[in-house]
This record gives C-alpha cells, sequence and structure tokens, in this order.
C-alpha cells in the first residue's frame, strides 16, 4: 500500500473529508524545503490522489492532523504494528511505562501484574481467585465481557515483554 493509499483509508476511518484534512495540514502551516512555502490545497490534493508524492517533510504533519504515530503512515497490518511496539517497549522510560498503564486503566499496584505476570498462586491468592470464581455467576454479561477484554490485552501486553 502506497502512502497516499494509507492515507486515505485512514481519513475513511476517521471521516475526515479529504478538504477537512488539507485545511487542518495546511493550519499546521508546514514549510517545504523545495520551496519554504506552505502546500496550496490542490498540492495537497495531488498528494491525496497519487500525483505526485508526498514529501517526506510533510510526514509528521500529515501524522498529527490524522492523530497517528509517523509509522502507521507507511504500515496498517498487525505483524508491524506488533514489532513497532515491542521496539518502544523496549526502551521504554517510566514515564512512557505509566503512560501505558493509564491506557489501560491500571493502578500503580497493578504495575508488578504488568510486568511479571504469574502463572501460579500462592494460598493467600489461590482464595482470591475462589472467591472470584464463585461470584462469577452474579456478575452482569457487560461486566464479564469488559474482564475478558481487559485481561486479553494484558495478557497479549506481557506477551510483548
Amino acid at each position: 500500500m502506497e502512502v497516499y493509499e494509507r492515507i486515505n483509508s485512514l481519513l475513511k476511518q476517521k471521516h475526515l473529508t479529504k478538504r477537512e484534512f488539507a485545511k487542518r495540514l495546511r493550519d499546521l502551516e508546514p514549510k517545504l524545503h523545495s520551496t519554504g512555502e506552505t502546500p496550496t490545497e490542490k498540492t495537497i490534493y495531488k498528494y491525496l490522489d497519487g500525483t505526485i508524492a508526498v514529501k517526506i517533510e510533510l510526514i509528521p504533519y500529515i501524522a498529527e492532523v490524522l492523530q497517528v504515530t509517523e509509522q502507521e503512515l507507511f504500515t496498517c497490518d498487525k505483524k508491524s504494528r506488533k514489532k513497532f511496539f515491542q521496539n518502544i517497549l523496549k526502551t521504554a522510560t517510566e514515564e512512557e511505562i505509566d503512560i501505558i498503564s493509564k491506557r489501560f486503566s491500571l493502578k500503580s499496584y497493578e504495575k508488578t501484574v504488568v510486568n511479571e505476570p504469574k502463572k501460579t498462586y500462592n494460598k493467600k491468592e489461590s482464595s482470591l481467585e475462589e472467591e472470584l470464581i464463585s461470584l462469577l455467576p452474579f456478575a452482569p454479561k457487560p461486566l464479564l465481557q469488559n474482564l475478558v477484554v481487559k485481561l486479553k490485552e494484558l495478557k497479549e501486553f506481557n506477551e510483548t515483554l
């Protein structure tokens, strides 16, 4: 998939018209190295149609308008996204880990669960598991579905570490 095709795909996903995209991009006032000018609306349409190649210096601005990472403009398959995320996690700072934790709505004491998932539980913890299992029949279906989603997210996250 070409970059202009990926941009158009993201425009559809985000329900943005080409006109609105062009306006937002121009509002950021990116300057082209070749001319020192902001691209015209007509030029932006040509980028989106694939008539002319997207200039590399516009990539950060385009990503900002679409609220995606620059990497996402070049790839959209799960394998590439996973590899990209794994590379970020390898070098993540404490502040970045905190941002990730907030994304998963984790409390500070749950960070240890994310960093070190347990495969076995001791007696104290197994009583907690037993209590949880005994209460599951009383949980409404949406709560159970949300719990499954969150646990799967944590499992996938741990597998990338």
